[in-house]
């Protein structure tokens, strides 16, 4: 079975580096599934969620803002978040959202401004993923 290499990069670290099937994930244009020998393609990641299938496993993760490249079937995301859904918290998310909002009603610059909405927008996709993905 034919499949995709799979890199997930952060300016922190290296998230993920490995053969996957299929990655599904949210674009300025849309939701696009990625299957092996998809035509290359660099397009723009919005906040939200990033689906990973191998082996007849999925794992979703909290994605921000980036870029995504296919390119020989191998596909890198290059994000300033990622985190799978079972290691966010809730909680410090819910807080962070807060303080997000807050902020947005004060006076702010220009660059402050599209920074807390930046991190609204990532709280907001990480608090969708992890309720969406909590154990009944």
């Amino acid at each position: 079975m034919s499949q995709l290499h799979l890199k997930i990069v952060t300016p922190e670290k290296l998230i993920l580096d490995e053969e996957v099937s299929q990655v599904n994930v949210s674009t300025q244009e849309g939701e696009i599934g990625i299957l092996p020998h998809h035509a290359n393609l660099m397009a723009k990641v919005k906040p939200g969620e990033l689906v990973i299938k191998r082996s007849g496993k999925i794992d979703s993760l909290a994605i921000g803002g980036g870029f995504l490249q296919v390119s020989d079937n191998i596909v890198t995301v290059m994000t300033d978040l990622a985190t799978y859904a079972t290691d966010i918290d809730e909680r410090a998310v819910e807080e962070a959202k807060k303080r997000a909002e807050q902020a947005l009603t004060q006076t702010l610059s220009d660059e402050e401004y599209a920074e807390t909405l930046a991190n609204l927008e990532k709280s907001l996709a990480q608090l969708r993923i992890k309720r969406r993905h909590k154990v009944r």
